[in-house]
């Protein structure tokens, strides 16, 4: 076999070899790294994900940072900083197998007729298994935190009309009422 390939290759012109060896080499190239990406892309997303889900604190702080920023460019808010609290941390809604079972018995005692129903359900929670084997519930929907209020310190806070932006647009981003935001001058 082997000497049906040297055969082979010996016959050939050194151009072609040159041009099959790199077209194997570009073919390597391509596949091998291919792989590894995708891998790395689905990791770091997964991994950020995860990230939001279990620290309310850096969604917290993210929040912040991009309401402040976002108010900094308003025009006459000037420097700002904001403070925003959260009612609690995240929730995650888990599937439930719910089976249900139903049972009727009539019974005929003294002439009477008796009849008996009973139901009965069982909740179990549905699982799903990872990559690694374990089992982890499986996750219907998660339920973010909800904005409790928001106090923002500017410089423009001296202008009406400024506060009234502020708080116009932290209620349409947020959807909290106004009594929760507080707009102060900053020193």
């Amino acid at each position: 076999m082997y000497k049906k390939i040297i055969g082979y290759l010996k016959g050939m012109k050194k151009e072609q070899l040159l041009i099959y060896g790199l077209l194997a080499g570009l073919l390597f190239v391509v596949a091998v790294p291919a792989k590894k990406t995708a891998g790395t892309a689905e990791t770091q997303t997964k991994t950020a994900a995860e990230k939001v889900s279990r620290e309310p604190e850096d969604l917290c702080r993210r929040m912040e940072a991009q309401l402040a920023a976002a108010l900094s460019r308003m025009d006459g808010v000037g420097k700002v900083e904001v403070m925003i609290t959260l009612e609690s941390s995240s929730k995650k809604e888990v599937e439930k197998d719910v089976p249900t079972s139903k049972n009727s018995q009539e019974e005929t005692a003294d002439g009477r007729k008796t009849s008996t129903l009973s139901d009965s359900s069982e909740e179990t929670t549905v699982y799903e298994k990872d990559a690694s084997g374990g089992q982890t519930p499986y996750v219907v929907s998660e339920i973010m935190p909800q904005v409790r209020g928001v106090l923002v310190v500017a410089e423009g806070a001296d202008n009406p009309q400024v506060v009234s932006q502020i708080s116009e647009g932290i209620m349409a981003l947020f959807r909290v009422e106004a009594h929760k935001i507080k707009v102060v001058k900053m020193k």
